[in-house]
């Protein structure tokens, strides 16, 4: 079977799941499930046009990073999705959580996610960094970018080109055309 298809099964046997709980335990606790809105889209090539998009991957039983997006269309021959309005945290070792948010992106395979227009990542270390494109590679667990950027936090503010986040090393490296300001 597909790795598509099987997306989907265990999509739909997610989606009957929550129903059948809900419906089975009166919908009274505390805890709200979002389960995005999936509709048929005649007007495009896509197969599936999604709404309020969560997804959460784990390894094991750690969670290794969550995605929500306004709104998105899923291809199920090249296994990809294409989102708007999208933010992605990952949860690094240690505690500390990366955000990333950008006006568009788009996922392949649950490998790679790209996220480009008017993009910002902010720690929770306290440190933001804005840039107009970035590339996520799960398996390397590596930020990267080719463009422009800037990163501001505690008293210091770098600029340059091209950027590496090393989620596993929790190293930043700004490739070319280095400038820092220091404040304070």
């Amino acid at each position: 079977m597909k790795l598509s298809k099987l997306i989907i099964l265990i999509g739909m046997g997610l989606v009957l799941s929550v129903l059948g709980g809900y419906l089975l335990f009166g919908g009274h606790g505390d805890d709200e499930e979002i389960i995005p809105e999936v509709k048929q889209d005649a007007n495009t090539a896509a197969d599936l046009t999604l709404e309020d998009i969560h997804y959460v991957e784990t390894k094991g039983k750690k969670k290794e990073w969550d995605l929500r997006a306004k709104s998105g269309q899923h291809f199920r021959e090249a296994d990809y999705t294409t989102l708007e309005d999208l933010a992605v945290t990952f949860y690094a070792e240690g505690g500390r959580i990366i955000t990333m948010k950008g006006n568009k992106g788009s996922m392949k395979e649950k490998k790679e996610i790209k996220v480009w227009g008017d993009v910002v990542i902010t720690s929770s270390d306290g440190y933001r960094v804005t840039t107009n494109s970035l590339r996520y590679d799960a398996e390397k667990q590596l930020i990267t970018t080719a463009d422009p950027v800037m990163l501001e936090g505690k008293g210091v503010q770098v600029k340059g080109g091209g950027l590496v986040v090393d989620l596993k090393t929790k190293k930043i490296s700004i490739l070319r055309k280095v400038q820092t300001v220091i404040k304070g």
